[in-house]
């Protein structure tokens, strides 16, 4: 609603003309509860508000149980969860964030989240992070990205002849044979290379 106020001209009337003075016109507001978006439009100013998104509802899930992992395994998870996404993003140009690394681990798992996780699932599940970077580290271009790239390599050929071969020095006679070498470390990066190759594919 808009007033309209008649003000005469001290001389009188102007050429026989009122003068009109309008008043600012009314504000109309209309109000919801919520968020603050404002904008005007021809003058008057509406403020909408819209109603706030709804957070999604958690379902109330059991705290794990003895059958799940511990604090100290769920730690070792999370290591080698990092060094998988640092890594994987260190060689690769499309990035791979900690939720989608995480949903891998979980569906590896075959479990709805990393606490509960099965404790007899608890080696395949970092037996399968570990085939990951594996094969990030089996990429032509991860030597020169992965700046752990040569005692990662090492530290893995070791550990096959240990743990799988029997035998610590399961990779001697083939770096001695094809490379003149006695060490690991004296190895170029494609003749490191190779030997991881051979002694992974290598039957115990």
């Amino acid at each position: 609603m808009r007033k309209k106020l008649t003000v005469e001209s001290p001389q009188g009337h102007a050429a026989g003309r009122d003068m009109q003075v309008r008043t600012a016109p009314e504000v109309a507001v209309s109000a919801i509860s919520g968020g603050t978006n404002i904008f005007g439009i021809h003058g008057d100013v509406h403020v909408s508000i819209g109603a706030p998104p709804r957070a999604r509802a958690r379902p109330n899930l059991p705290p794990p149980g003895p059958e799940h992992i511990g604090e100290d395994q769920k730690r070792t998870l999370q290591d080698l969860c990092k060094e998988w996404v640092d890594l994987h993003n260190a060689i690769k140009r499309n990035k791979l964030t900690y939720a989608s690394a995480w949903s891998r681990v979980n569906k590896a798992a075959g479990s709805r989240s990393y606490h509960y996780i099965r404790r007899e699932c608890f080696d395949t599940t970092c037996a399968y992070i570990r085939r990951e970077m594996a094969m990030l580290r089996n990429m032509g271009s991860a030597p020169a990205k992965d700046l752990e790239w040569r005692s990662k390599r090492i530290g893995a050929i070791k550990a096959r002849c240990n743990n799988q071969l029997g035998t610590p020095d399961a990779y001697k006679a083939y770096i001695a044979r094809n490379f003149k070498a006695a060490s690991l470390t004296e190895l170029a990066t494609d003749e490191l290379q190779k030997t991881y190759a051979y002694i992974m594919a290598k039957k115990a």
